[in-house]
């Protein structure tokens, strides 16, 4: 991070390192813009960029990643960055995102059942029970029971129950070992009962009067009360029993039993240690109710890899019906409905046949846990091996439940829905992605509690956009103080903890009151451009009706998708400070030693602990991504999709926010509104009891949530080539049948949209999606830049869009050079191991430019591309030589001027491990005459600049780079002085004025050798007066750059006198 990104709290010397071997050399005239893509930042808005560490802040750094099975670099742009400013201050940047989106097609969701709420268990009329055993005293095997177990304890007889301290057995066996243990102690078989759960208290009275007692040994499932006026239903000791006893049925019921074992008086020595009898005792059937909100919730999403060319009206999925993945629950894999770490069973079959199965878990520490297994991104992974994907996966909230007892393993069945395409009406998808990039943002800041409401007060929206901004940064709100009417706002790390915070920017004694100079809008800046932005990460909507008296005390909850039939994933939040030896968690069963297997707290240290959302108790990442939005009512026309109605609960301080309920706009409508915390919080705190006492203890965290690049996660690499201009064959694949193009065979991905004001219709393919990038740097008079490159295109594959940059510059600013990448590869093949083939050498290239008709003096292109180091990632990429010949034209700047030749030994050495081809003499003519610029290869100094030539075709001055831009320059500077005579009186005076501006700036270039000669002339006739103008030209001789030396050797006798020849 860059110093000027730390945050000082407290007096002190704070010692840091920084790298400066990227600080440019000198300030130079050079500044340059980029449009293109980065691993992060703000979209479609030129950034001024001073320095590589700024770079990174914003957009990240270098990452050599290619779009998939091409050759064409991902993130160029940020090699390009890094290169030129090296040599110059001054750079824009535009970042370009998505503006399509995707079907992100089916999806199959795994769910949790939980575990029985003890508060909700209510007995049923019992009923007796016995069955007939023989055996003996020769051991427990030789017990058998020679009768049948009655309904419902047949159904549980055998099953597998886990014991407190995790050993296995099953409630068959402890009886065999109560019949076995009653053969060897006849006299007992009157007096001693064995019992399996909490009896009625009248049972147990019952037993008791007949002179029965359970020991210990007896007590079979160990559970903390022996009836139901002394049980402890909330122990951890009763889980043998929950787990054991009890079964989930539909919806969030349960059902299960307690019973007793008695010998019945039949009990018979038949000599030879061999006994006969009956045991006989109470059945206790019980209905329970699961802890409803963690029954059948969502903790991870699959999704099906697939491929989008656009020729099968994609994307077309490896499993594209929603009954092609079930999960497996049996044999092996049956223990994952008691225990949801449990390894379980994935299979189904794809669209072409194939079946497949995978051993997968929640364990995170296994290598079967679910990410490792499925991989998390639809090309991270071999699509034929790994047809299914991990969308979303809530470690923490599946950890959570299962630490505090709420859940107790997954469902067997997966919760399957339809992709957007497939939905037909049912609104039942979470596959409509098809939108363009979306900026995260937080649910809205409330007030402190106001009477039984609480106020919006703001919302923070990132400046980021896309994707990686929902991991870019936390918000905690600090410090609340009511006796000063002041908070703070800090701006964290994604990544870090409460405990060690990394602070990027601070906010101090912030107020709602617009009167005053901490008003938080002020100290932030807003995203109506109302206040200036101060912030480099975030900026703030103010609500129109927000109190000017009110502080921040929680935030709303978030809007999140919804699961048909399944119950949608939720923050835990960090309620409170924990004091030491509180319980904290309370996870099933014991020890192995039987010890308890509870997790106390040591204590909260309050100075490094937030509320709300926190690391300490988990923070699901996945919960804060882009999750579509329901289908809409047409799928082939619509731009934006309906916002889900599903609203999680928030969180506030103050205990007494529960009295807050959602609107009614949310199907959540009527639940509280908020996880509250365990003290009031409306006023100042007087009471050292309160936990909010010290101002240090009154805050907490939100974090943005719902960023989204936009773009096709299912094409391989961009439509941004030609076919997608509107109306194009790539457009019409992916369109659907409409008035304006009734020919389209697609099912309507491909939209017409209007960009902001422009009332042209574009498209919504990538094509559109770079060209809106370019756009930005349309007004000369918004930014001024004299270089500018478009990183991820070239003029042999994208050739319009190439087109439409070179009209740009030429037409619109007329004051840059455009620096335009030459293929020198075929781009879209998966690697380079067919050199020979996909190679394209120097005469192809030409051939290349010839037939794209580019006629552009603004214009010039290099050839091959360079092989650089990447330090930073350890590795190695071929990139165009574009990064090392702006970096040249910066350094040209500095050293010299811009009318020099940026190309040589002097200003054109290539900081390259080596260049695609080594250029021979004739490969080297072949490209100049061709107005491709070799990058020449020399054994003295290794790749070097070794051309000058602009791509105007016809033979003149302004074909040379340098010439081109001693005009920029020369007109850029003339530009400047001839502004300031506009509006002064149009006489003689005044085209004097301008003759004495102008010459000295051309006599000064002309000094330092960019023009020859020159003439001003200016024009002084009645219709210039009349019209309000001053007509001057100015003629120039712009000084060549030296390009070809000839220098003839002759050989002469040796009494030959050099004068004579």
């Amino acid at each position: 991070m860059a110093s000027s990104n730390k945050v000082f709290v407290s007096p002190g010397v704070y010692t840091s390192e920084r790298d400066l071997s990227f600080v440019a050399q000198s300030v130079g005239v050079t500044t340059m813009g980029i449009v293109g893509e980065t691993l992060s930042g703000p979209a479609f808005e030129p950034i001024f960029i001073t320095n590589f560490d700024e770079f990174q802040a914003y957009f990240g750094g270098t990452n050599p990643t290619k779009f998939v099975n091409t050759q064409i670099p991902k993130y160029e742009a940020a090699y390009i960055a890094k290169a030129y400013l090296q040599q110059s201050n001054q750079l824009f940047v535009t970042r370009v995102l998505g503006l399509s989106g995707y079907d992100a097609g089916p999806s199959w969701s795994i769910t949790t059942q939980a575990n029985l709420d003890p508060s909700t268990l209510a007995s049923q009329p019992s009923s007796s029970w016995s069955v007939t055993f023989t055996g003996s005293s020769s051991g427990v095997d030789s017990i058998e029971f020679t009768g049948a177990f009655s309904a419902p304890l047949s159904d549980y007889i055998t099953d597998t129950i886990t014991l407190y301290n995790g050993d296995t057995t099953t409630m068959e066996s402890q009886l065999k070992e109560f019949v076995y243990d009653m053969i060897l102690d006849n006299s007992a078989s009157a007096t001693t009962m064995s019992q399996w759960g909490v009896l009625s208290d009248s049972i147990y009275a019952t037993y008791t009067g007949n002179g029965y007692t359970v020991s210990d040994e007896n007590n079979k499932l160990s559970v903390d009360g022996l009836y139901d006026s002394v049980a402890d239903y909330d122990d951890s000791l009763m889980d043998p029993w929950y787990y054991g006893c009890f079964e989930p049925g539909n919806g969030d019921n349960y059902s299960g039993l307690s019973f007793n074992a008695v010998m019945d008086s039949d009990f018979t020595d038949l000599g030879g240690g061999n006994f006969s009898g009956t045991i006989v005792g109470e059945v206790l059937p019980y209905i329970a109710t699961a802890f409803t909100e963690y029954n059948d919730l969502v903790v991870a999403t699959l999704r099906s890899r697939g491929i989008n060319d656009n020729n099968d009206g994609g994307p077309v999925y490896m499993a594209s019906g929603v009954s092609q993945v079930m999960m497996d629950c049996s044999g092996e894999y049956a223990d994952v409905q008691k225990n949801p770490y449990s390894p379980f069973g994935i299979s189904g079959v794809t669209n072409d046949g194939d079946v497949f199965t995978f051993k997968t878990s929640f364990t995170l520490s296994d290598t079967n846990y679910v990410n490792k297994v499925f991989g998390g991104t639809n090309f991270g992974k071999n699509r034929s091996e790994f047809p299914l994907f991990a969308e979303e996966v809530y470690y923490s909230l599946l950890t959570n439940g299962y630490r505090l007892g709420k859940i107790r393993g997954l469902n067997c069945d997966l919760v399957s829905l339809p992709s957007a395409r497939q939905d037909n009406g049912s609104n039942t998808s979470i596959g409509w992605y098809l939108e363009q990039y979306q900026t995260p943002s937080t649910p809205f800041v409330v007030s402190e509690l106001r009477g039984s409401q609480v106020d919006r007060l703001f919302r923070f929206i990132s400046i980021s956009d896309g994707g990686a901004a929902n991991n870019e940064i936390k918000i905690s709100i600090a410090n609340i103080s009511f006796a000063n009417s002041t908070f703070d706002i800090i701006v964290r790390d994604f990544f870090d903890t409460d405990a060690n915070p990394v602070v990027i920017e601070k906010f101090t004694n912030c107020t709602m009151n617009p009167g005053e100079n901490g008003y938080v809008a002020k100290k932030i800046g807003t995203s109506n451009g109302e206040f200036e932005l101060k912030s480099r990460f975030i900026m703030l909507e103010m609500d129109e009706d927000a109190p000017i008296d009110a502080l921040p005390c929680g935030f709303e909850g978030y809007d999140f998708r919804e699961y048909s039939g399944a119950k949608s994933p939720f923050i835990v939040y960090k309620t409170k400070y924990n004091t030491p030896g509180e319980v904290i968690y309370n996870p099933p069963f014991g020890t192995s030693t039987g010890g308890s297997n509870i997790s106390r707290s040591s204590g909260d240290k309050v100075r490094k602990t937030y509320l709300g959302i926190s690391n300490t108790v988990g923070i699901d990442s996945d919960f804060f991504m882009y999750g579509g939005k329901q289908n809409p009512t047409n799928l082939g026309t619509a731009t934006e999709g309906n916002n889900w109605a599903y609203l999680t609960k928030g969180f506030h301080m103050d205990s007494g926010a529960t009295v807050v309920t959602i609107s009614g706009q949310y199907v959540t409508s009527g639940q509280t509104a908020f996880e509250v915390g365990d003290a009031e919080f409306r006023s100042e705190p007087t009471s050292q009891s309160n936990p909010y006492y010290r101002l240090n203890a009154r805050k907490f965290t939100l974090l943005p949530k719902g960023g989204f690049d936009g773009w096709d996660i299912y094409r391989e690499f961009r439509s941004n080539q030609d076919s997608f201009r509107l109306g194009g064959t790539g457009y019409l694949a992916g369109a659907a049948p409409s008035v304006s193009f009734p020919t389209a065979t697609g099912w309507g991905q491909f939209k017409q949209i209007t960009v902001g004001e422009n009332s042209t219709d574009w498209a919504n393919t990538d094509y559109y999606a770079y060209l809106m990038g370019q756009k930005t740097f349309e007004n000369p008079e918004a930014v001024n830049i004299n270089i500018f490159t478009t990183p991820g295109i070239d003029y042999v594959n994208h050739s319009n869009l190439v087109e439409d940059a070179i009209d740009m510059i030429e037409t619109d600013r007329a004051d840059s050079i455009y620096i335009c990448t030459t293929a020198d590869y075929n781009m879209f093949v998966p690697n380079t191991s067919a050199f020979e083939t996909d190679f394209i050498y120097p005469d192809e290239a030409v051939d290349n430019l010839e037939e794209s008709a580019i006629d552009s003096n603004y214009t010039a292109t290099y050839y091959p591309w360079v092989l650089t180091r990447d330090s930073v990632n350890n590795t190695q990429i071929y990139i165009p030589p574009t990064a090392e010949v702006v970096k040249n034209l910066a350094l040209t700047d500095n050293i010299a001027f811009p009318w020099f030749a940026t190309a040589g030994y002097t200003r054109g050495l290539v900081n390259a491990v080596k260049a695609r081809k080594k250029l021979t003499q004739e490969d080297r003519d072949t490209l100049y005459q061709g107005r491709l610029n070799p990058i020449a290869t020399f054994s003295d100094v290794g790749t070097v600049i070794w051309g000058n030539k602009t791509l105007q075709i016809r033979e003149s001055a302004l074909d040379r780079i340098n010439v081109r831009r001693l005009l920029l320059q020369a007109r850029k500077l003339i530009s400047a002085v001839a502004v300031r005579l506009l509006f002064e009186q149009n006489d003689d005076q005044v085209r004097q004025d301008f003759l004495d501006a102008v010459n000295p700036i051309l006599d000064s270039i002309r000094r330092d050798r960019g023009l020859i000669d020159f003439r001003v002339v200016v024009e002084n006739t009645p219709e210039d007066l009349d019209n309000n103008q001053l007509t001057g030209k100015i003629y120039l001789k712009p000084t060549r750059a030296l390009e070809f030396i000839d220098i003839e050797f002759l050989i002469t006798p040796t009494g030959a006198s050099f004068e004579d020849i």
